[in-house]
């Protein structure tokens, strides 16, 4: 075959718009110039009958072209010399002829219509510039059957994603059809070569091209891909979309893999389109040391909303506890199912189910590193009191279904809580006198288990407040609740050893008061605000009763984000209550383009032991520790420290880091925590982090690695080295794990991956 290099012939880059018709419609587009209204560029009105549909009329008006291409667009034509002969019925238009048509652009060094024989011909730097962005290059073309078939000799294009094709000719079949002879297409940018030519990174030859833009398809016979020039690759049959076509059935790209716990890996992606709006996926994995695996994934959008189902079966050699082989064979799976729809502007429901076979088949098929699985299905309403009052209050209603599947050794499934249903309701009125707002929050609530206590929770929150801007800027907001909880439980563990079951509840009248005198001060690249912040709140003493099960106000965190909180517990089972007082600091330096400091510290002081809320490590003491936080963004530099301060000793109870650079060509991020004698979690200490460079335009590396400092070893470390251009993606990994969980062992894994722009 001989070989068309890309750069031999000329091909030059002339994007003149997106959008429009399909990538690849080389040709179709000379069809769309009959009828002709031909209008030459020299100044004279004269109108002359040559036998179109519509008459020409040549004539000095210029047209606009606007809108798609459509046969019966009008043409403006511009040439230095148009001659009409009568006697042939031969419309002859030379020097420089441009002809437009909607936005279609032909120009060419000559144009010629033979009525009788009805052949359109172009020659002499023949391009064709596209509404969709496309190119067309030809020395000649000729076309007939009222254009619908024809020739082109010498073609190239390029696309509108800058793709390029060429031929020595190519053959018109209809307007749909085109057949390239000796083609060469790349998507890939043309570069000078060592031997002093140019060639693209990678393209592919044939002998016989085939482009069909209805089916949206490139079909190639004896297809060769070449990197450089060098073949590397024959296959005697290939197909692809077409550049921008619709979703098109077909092979993806494979991935390799290496795993201790899989062995070899293998997948092979297998897209299938059902519809412009439903596809589906089926990735047959191939593991050495466990058998073959079917993933696949089911996709569907819909007028107000989505379905996306994924999920993968597959029957390995069974596994005991400890991982160990055993005789047989057990089904092993997984299925996540995810909806969600708008039934209109404020109204969404939808679901998000998600369960497994067994607690280690997801980590160790590396579908997900999730230990805890939680299912939902919800609908929800915003703003709808709005509609009925008229007025601007805020409100929102949702319910929701739950269950939680824990996925850790220490998880006992018949333990796992379903919460059916879980329904809230907030409303806020529209400002009243003086701006104050009234508002109302419920919640209700049904746990059941298999094993352990069960509840029902009806909770009520009627609350008002009113907010005050003094003249000299100081800034109040009184507010006032009254909240009332019913419960209803089963098998509820006591302090005695007995369980309660019965009825139990609670009234909780509470008032707060905060306070806060914001001070700026101005300079000529920024500011500095100061704010001293008090809050006040007071309800009557009492504790939290352990005939109440503790489900949803597990892991209290006592941190700057909940210092003004007059109620720092998560959700509704636990209460602080007592007189309260919480005072701090906050602070930011605010500079130009974007830079700034930003610090808060306070401190909270409460006379109502008996909570338990974990301020300090000291359970008798009616002050907390310091909290902190201080946070720098100086770009491309930002960097935010939390702490918690032992209130006696000022000893680091709590540290936390998280920051990150980002300067070409290096980026990098680091988080660090530590936990010191905590009254929840106890002691932990973590680093972890990741460094990235650029080392040329197209190649990255990468590192990364989480240690556990308490424990003096590696949780993970990964590094990964990375290709990319416009054209070609390679992705190298090499990573270890150290998990150890049942069939899980510690594992180190490489993964390799390619991906050709436009051929999947």
């Amino acid at each position: 075959m001989e070989k068309t290099p890309l750069a031999d012939k000329g091909i030059v880059a002339n994007n003149h718009r997106a959008g429009g018709s399909s990538a690849l419609n080389l040709l179709h587009i000379t069809c769309c110039l009959l009828p002709l209204v031909i209008i030459p560029a020299q100044a004279f009105a004269i109108s002359v009958s040559v036998g179109l549909n519509p008459t020409p009329v040549f004539t000095k008006t210029s047209v606009k072209p606007k809108g798609k291409i459509a046969s019966k667009d009008p043409v403006l034509l511009t040439a230095k010399h148009v001659d009409y002969d009568k006697d042939n019925s031969l419309v002859t238009a030379t020097g420089e002829v441009q002809i437009v048509q909607g936005e279609t652009i032909l120009l060419a060094d000559k144009v010629t219509y033979d009525q009788g024989k009805n052949i359109v011909t172009a020659s002499g730097n023949v391009s064709i510039l596209e509404p969709s962005g496309n190119v067309v290059f030809a020395d000649r073309l000729e076309l007939q059957d009222n254009m619908k078939s024809g020739t082109v000799s010498q073609f190239k294009a390029r696309l509108s994603d800058n793709s390029l094709f060429v031929a020595n000719n190519a053959k018109k079949h209809d307007e749909n059809v085109t057949e390239l002879h000796q083609a060469v297409y790349s998507p890939c940018k043309v570069c000078a070569s060592k031997e002093g030519g140019e060639t693209p990174l990678w393209q592919l030859e044939a002998d016989h091209v085939v482009v069909d833009t209805k089916k949206q398809e490139v079909t190639y016979n004896d297809a060769l891909m070449e990197f450089y020039g060098v073949p590397v690759f024959y296959t005697p049959y290939f197909s692809h979309p077409t550049p921008g076509a619709d979703n098109k059935s077909g092979l993806l790209e494979p991935t390799f893999k290496q795993s201790t716990n899989l062995g070899a890996v293998y997948k092979q992606p297998i897209y299938y389109s059902i519809a412009k709006d439903k596809d589906v996926t089926l990735t047959p994995i191939y593991t050495t040391l466990e058998g073959p695996v079917l993933a696949g994934e089911y996709r569907q959008l819909f007028d107000n909303g989505s379905l996306n189902f994924t999920g993968s079966i597959t029957k390995p050699q069974t596994r005991d506890a400890g991982g160990v082989t055993a005789k047989g064979q057990n089904w092993r799976g997984h299925l996540d199912a995810l909806g969600n729809f708008n039934l209109d502007n404020n109204t969404d429901w939808g679901f998000n189910i998600r369960r497994t076979s067994d607690d280690t088949y997801l980590r160790r098929y590396d579908f997900s590193e999730d230990s805890l699985l939680t299912s939902k299905i919800y609908a929800e309403k915003r703003d709808f009191m709005s509609e009925i009052s008229g007025a601007k209050s805020r409100s929102y209603a949702g319910i929701q279904a739950l269950k939680f599947d824990g996925l850790t050794a220490a998880d006992n499934a018949r333990a796992a809580p379903l919460v059916l249903p879980l329904m809230d309701f907030n409303w806020e009125s529209a400002p009243q006198a003086y701006n104050s707002r009234f508002s109302l929050d419920s919640n209700l609530m049904s746990l059941t288990r298999q094993e352990g206590a069960q509840s029902k929770r009806i909770s009520n929150t009627a609350g008002w407040k009113i907010p005050y801007i003094s003249d000299d800027g100081q800034v109040i907001e009184f507010a006032t609740t009254v909240r009332a909880d019913i419960y209803w439980v089963n098998d509820q563990p006591l302090s005695d050893g007995f369980k309660y079951d019965g009825q139990t509840g609670r009234i909780i009248p509470q008032a707060s008061l905060l306070w806060r005198y914001p001070f700026i001060s101005q300079f000529e690249n920024g500011n500095v605000l100061l704010e001293p912040i008090v809050m006040l709140s007071a309800s009557p003493n009492s504790s939290n009763s352990n005939k109440i099960p503790n489900e949803d106000s597990q892991v209290p965190e006592f941190n700057t984000s909940n210092l003004f909180s007059p109620d720092r517990y998560a959700g509704y089972d636990r209460v602080e209550t007592g007189s309260q007082v919480s005072y701090g600091l906050r602070g930011q330096a605010q500079f130009a383009n974007s830079q700034y400091v930003d610090w808060l510290f306070g401190q909270h002081y409460s006379r109502n032991n008996i909570n338990n809320f974990p301020y300090t490590n000291n359970s008798d003491s009616d002050f907390s520790d310091y909290v902190g936080k201080v946070g720098i963004y100086y770009d491309p530099f930002s960097i935010t420290y939390r702490t918690r301060l032992d209130k006696d000793t000022l000893a680091f109870n709590q540290n936390e880091v998280s920051g990150g650079l980002n300067y070409y060509p290096v980026t990098l991020s680091t988080s660090y925590l530590s936990l010191k004698n905590d009254p929840t979690l106890q002691n932990k200490e973590e680093i972890s982090g990741s460094f990235g460079v650029n080392l040329t335009k197209q190649w990255n590396w990468g590192v990364g690695a989480t240690k556990d400092l308490q424990l003096g070893s590696l949780s993970s470390a990964s590094t990964s080295l990375t290709f990319s251009n416009e054209c070609l993606y390679v992705t190298n990994s090499f990573g270890r794990n150290y998990t150890f969980d049942r069939d899980i062992k510690p594992s180190t894994t490489y993964m390799f991956r390619v991906s050709f722009k436009n051929l999947d």
